[in-house]
């Protein structure tokens, strides 16, 4: 077979990927340059296409993979033929997106989606889809208004009258009015009448009397408003005017006869903000006006209750920030979870000590998100029990230990079996204190033996009254789903049966909490810009996995696909962490555990992203090798098939610094090489036969400078000049399995 080296000169494309928000930058004019030493790069003509390197009868189900910019690939240049020609799968790093196909207003263009998928099938790749759902690169507006409050459902002729604006002359002397001398000595406030009196003895122009009230109104453009005005004259007429600013408004009319009426003239308004002119020059007599007023029309207000807390009340893995504990007299923090003792699921748990010399001691807090004040009328429901008899006082606080009161939502008597506690009711002066409450303090040490405090369910609430109200969590819930069924839908539509594996769910784990399964990234314990992140998982619960997959397989098999062809994955990052002995996989085990457990979900694989850096300390570098072997241990232990998804290298020193291309060692990248083939080999290895489904090249050459993702990194197989590298040579004898 013919050996060659894969070079494209002057071609001005390298595509470098990013790690979490999965960006690919575009460069160009980079000019092809001799290896700065051709007896040491020399070996590297004698390498073949990196997919002639893979064992097709020893791996059969193997896939090797790339990842690509979409508009790169369709230039059918550089990246074109270098992906076709070493690669048997492609992934388009933003194309398939959420934010990249959902339009603002909810629309949906997969144009690009189609011609990517075409193109790369038509060039005899598959296709590995990235991906369904996400919390990043999402289109915020759009969701955010499909959960904005709904307008409360109440009689359609039921309006309240609100009123705007008001000027009453009984009770005001002021006025403001432009007229001739020989009219202005006409003009003053008649406190016998209360009310506001203007006599005009000759007909003159009618905007020379002008009568101005109040620049500033509060009125908004495009609404609708109504002009009131009780007056009364001693003949018939009319007053003319508007209701805007010197730019211009709608006229109005203002009729007048000589009985007292109040005149209401309906308007919409078209300015933000104003006056009321109305002019009167040509009528002779005497006008008297008692008020004016601006008012408008609107559904009555609801009470409805709206929760001030974190949704993690159940301890099922959600945001538990609103929650604390405190154990034998020692730091409040995070509350302790377990298992129920009498059921599924889990609960909050808090130790007792015996003989405790307060109280106080052992304490549960319950902390609200907003500071409540003397008034407010609040709802709290949670199950309850402890494993001994006891009465259990509780307090009011500012935050978790600040005092404020000594009694707030009753006292709670204890016993082995679950109780239900639900208290409704106001804050009053002594438990708002001065800057208001927050938490409500379970003081728990009352008894003299030890025992465990168990609290569940907890729901806090605040009455809220308007015109709108927020949309309940299930409704939240019902209209996400549907909004996700309408996402995938419409990607299986456009794909057409032709991509049969994805990310189906991208990065669904946070960090922590350490020492226990990680929970879900939530909005609110996410750090950094949040302005491109819709956290499904906050609205869906774990459901929100679950959902994306149920509508992957029907949608799938109804736009051409077939069942068994359609491969499933949840995929994420730092799997192979060594400060955490790879807790974060552990975690999503155990969360595809849970996934699974409703009898019908399946999860076909497991995707780890692998952004590795080689490690110039020795100790580090031996260590982080360690782990990703136990990581490979895991995930074969896991059953499922396993793909490495996003496999990119930096290089760092002993200190923990990245080393920049431009200052790498011939002998360093030889390290990174051996380290590749290192991670390739140790796949094969470890990973059985029937779970091998893929490893994935992310960056395809190294990083330029100004890069979004490892600027400057010699992160990939290729260089910018599409020269291979010693990673090139690596990453094959890894593919073929050579030995040294």
């Amino acid at each position: 077979m013919k050996r060659y080296k894969f070079s494209i000169p002057v071609l001005a494309a390298a595509a470098v990927m990013t790690g979490c928000v999965d960006e690919i930058d575009n460069t160009s004019n980079f000019t092809v340059e001799k290896p700065e030493s051709l007896a040491q790069y020399e070996y590297l003509n004698a390498y073949e296409p990196l997919k002639n390197y893979v064992d097709r009868s020893a791996h059969p189900g193997f896939l090797l993979g790339t990842g690509v910019s979409a508009s790169d690939y369709l230039q059918r240049g550089a990246v074109y033929l270098l992906t076709n020609s070493n690669f048997d799968q492609v992934t388009t790093g933003n194309a398939m997106k959420y934010a990249s196909v959902v339009k603002e207003d909810g629309s949906m263009d997969f144009g690009t989606v189609r011609e990517f998928v075409n193109a790369a099938t038509d060039a005899g790749l598959s296709v590995y889809g990235h991906t369904l759902c996400w919390h990043e690169q999402q289109t915020v507006k759009w969701l955010n208004s499909l959960l904005a409050d709904k307008e409360i459902e109440v009689d359609p002729n039921q309006k309240n009258e609100v009123v705007d604006y008001t000027i009453d002359y009984s009770t005001v002397s002021s006025f403001n009015f432009w007229a001739p001398d020989e009219v202005k000595a006409n003009i003053s406030i008649n406190q016998a009448e209360g009310c506001f009196e203007l006599v005009n003895e000759t007909a003159i122009d009618n905007w020379q009397v002008q009568y101005h009230v109040a620049d500033g109104l509060p009125i908004a453009n495009g609404q609708t408003y109504q002009l009131k005005v009780m007056v009364r004259g001693t003949g018939e007429g009319a007053m003319e005017g508007r209701v805007g600013d010197w730019g211009g408004g709608p006229g109005v009319r203002v009729p007048f006869t000589t009985e007292w009426e109040e005149q209401v003239i309906e308007f919409t308004a078209a300015t933000d903000g104003g006056f009321v002119l109305l002019q009167s020059g040509q009528f002779v007599g005497t006008i008297q006006i008692k008020y004016v007023k601006i008012t408008h029309l609107e559904s009555p207000a609801v009470a409805y209750y709206e929760s001030i807390i974190s949704n993690g009340g159940d301890a099922e893995g959600g945001d538990i920030s609103s929650f604390f504990g405190k154990e034998d007299n020692g730091a409040t923090g995070t509350p302790r979870i377990e298992a129920d003792p009498d059921g599924d699921g889990h609960v909050f748990a808090v130790s007792l000590p015996a003989s405790p010399a307060e109280a106080w001691d052992a304490q549960f807090f319950i902390q609200s998100n907003i500071a409540l004040y003397a008034g407010d009328k609040i709802h709290v429901k949670f199950r309850y029990k402890c494993t001994d008899t006891r009465n259990i006082d509780t307090q009011a606080h500012g935050a978790p230990g600040s005092y404020i009161h000594w009694s707030f939502i009753g006292t709670l008597n204890a016993s082995p079996e679950w109780k239900e506690h639900e208290w409704s009711g106001s804050i009053t002066a002594d438990q708002a204190g001065a800057d208001g409450c927050r938490t409500i303090a379970f003081n728990l040490s009352s008894a003299a033996n030890a025992a465990t405090f168990y609290i569940d369910d907890i729901v806090m609430e605040i009455e809220r009254k308007g015109n709108t109200i927020p949309l309940t969590p299930e409704e939240k819930a019902e209209i996400l789903t549907n909004e996700m069924e309408r996402w995938v839908k419409g990607m299986m539509e456009a794909t057409e049966g032709k991509v049969k594996a994805w990310d189906v769910v991208n990065e669904p784990l946070s960090g922590g909490p350490w020492g226990q399964r990680y929970d879900l990234q939530h909005a609110a314990t996410a750090s950094g810009d949040q302005s491109n992140k819709f956290y499904w998982q906050d609205y869906l619960g774990d459901n929100y996995v679950r959902v994306p997959i149920k509508f992957a397989r029907k949608y799938f098999v109804e736009n051409g696909g077939n069942a068994e062809d359609l491969k499933l994955f949840i995929n994420d990052y730092n799997l192979e962490s060594t400060w955490d002995d790879n807790q974060k996989l552990k975690s999503l085990l155990q969360w595809i555990d849970q996934w699974e457990s409703d009898g019908e979900t399946v999860i076909d694989g497991i995707g780890s992203q692998m952004h590795v850096s080689y490690n110039m300390n020795p100790e580090a570098q031996k260590k982080q090798e360690e782990h990703i072997v136990k990581m490979y241990q895991l995930l074969a232990s896991s059953g499922k098939l396993i793909r490495v998804t996003e496999l990119d290298m930096g290089i760092i020193d002993e200190n923990g610094n990245a080393i920049k291309t431009a200052d790498l060692t011939f002998e360093q990248k030889m390290l990174m090489s051996d380290f590749f083939k290192f991670i390739v080999e140790k796949y094969f290895e470890i990973i059985p036969v029937d779970q091998q489904y893929g490893i994935c090249a992310w960056a395809q050459t190294d990083s330029p400078e100004g890069s979004g993702w490892r600027a400057g990194e010699p992160i990939g197989l290729w260089d910018l000049n599409y020269s291979r590298k010693p990673a090139y040579g690596g990453f094959a004898d890894g593919l073929a399995g050579k030995t040294n």
